[in-house]
């Protein structure tokens, strides 16, 4: 079981047994704007490669419909696939025309049979407040042909919660916000504090950080507005010491169960 980082911001994929589920897919070059922006780095998985690459794409699962996680343009080429997410997220995906929507519900899994045998199960699970009203985050599982768990991957971009990771424990990797943002009085994303508490809580032994430099593209009027902080540095050096923070670049793959 094996993840990949698709761009250097929200994107991820889950792979396993011939099959993968990707997770808030940005394949094409158009930019975020609105409230904030956001361009693509250099370097980000596309539509035309996953096109080019062996393997299936079983399923499309959405965080929340907000537009750094639901890109419409990305989304019309999964028609036929798919698509789970809370309900803003399901309903953006319907406007795109994708026709087969789910909402995904909180501790109620799905799952999606794997060519090479065995699945990945999908359980959504609760997104700390105020951004749990409206998202989700997932716990995806490598289940083999025998039905056993081979590899645990928690996905939670937003608010990761001790009592969350508690119940889920135990995990191989857990892909958190190690940038805490904040825009205006709303706490939009935990800190690495946060986070490492949490992967604590649910034993990961990687913290694979997501949502890097959130300002990056934003302009000086957005940037008044979002307050961000990378946390503590001492902490940090600490995770990065005992290999437990694992930095990918977009294109990268990290092996769920080796940590390599």
């Amino acid at each position: 079981m094996f993840i990949r980082r698709l761009d250097d911001y929200q994107s991820w994929q889950v792979i396993h047994r011939g099959t993968s589920i990707l997770i808030d897919p940005w394949l094409t070059s158009d930019a975020i704007q609105g409230v904030f922006n956001r361009s693509h780095g250099d370097g980000f998985v596309s539509w035309d490669d996953l096109q080019r690459e062996a393997g299936t794409v079983s399923a499309v699962i959405l965080c929340t419909g907000v537009d750094d996680h639901v890109r419409p343009e990305s989304l019309v080429h999964f028609s036929d696939v798919p698509i789970w997410g809370p309900v803003k997220a399901a309903k953006a995906a319907r406007s795109a025309g994708c026709r087969s929507t789910h909402v995904a519900k909180v501790g109620s899994p799905f799952e999606f049979p794997a060519p090479e045998g065995g699945c990945l199960r999908v359980t959504p699970t609760k997104c700390g407040l105020p951004l749990g009203l409206i998202a989700n985050g997932y716990l995806i599982e490598g289940i083999d042909d025998s039905g056993v768990t081979i590899g645990r991957v928690w996905i939670e971009p937003h608010q990761p919660t001790v009592r969350v990771a508690r119940s889920i424990a135990p995990i191989d990797v857990s892909i958190l916000p190690t940038t805490s943002v904040l825009a205006v009085v709303l706490p939009v994303t935990s800190g690495l504090s946060r986070s490492a508490r949490a992967a604590a809580a649910c034993s990961a032994r990687a913290i694979v950080p997501t949502a890097t430099d959130p300002r990056r593209d934003m302009t000086t009027w957005q940037k008044s507005i979002y307050v961000t902080s990378q946390g503590s540095r001492r902490l940090r050096r600490r995770l990065v010491g005992t290999r437990r923070l694992v930095e990918l670049r977009p294109r990268d793959w990290l092996d769920v169960t080796s940590g390599r």
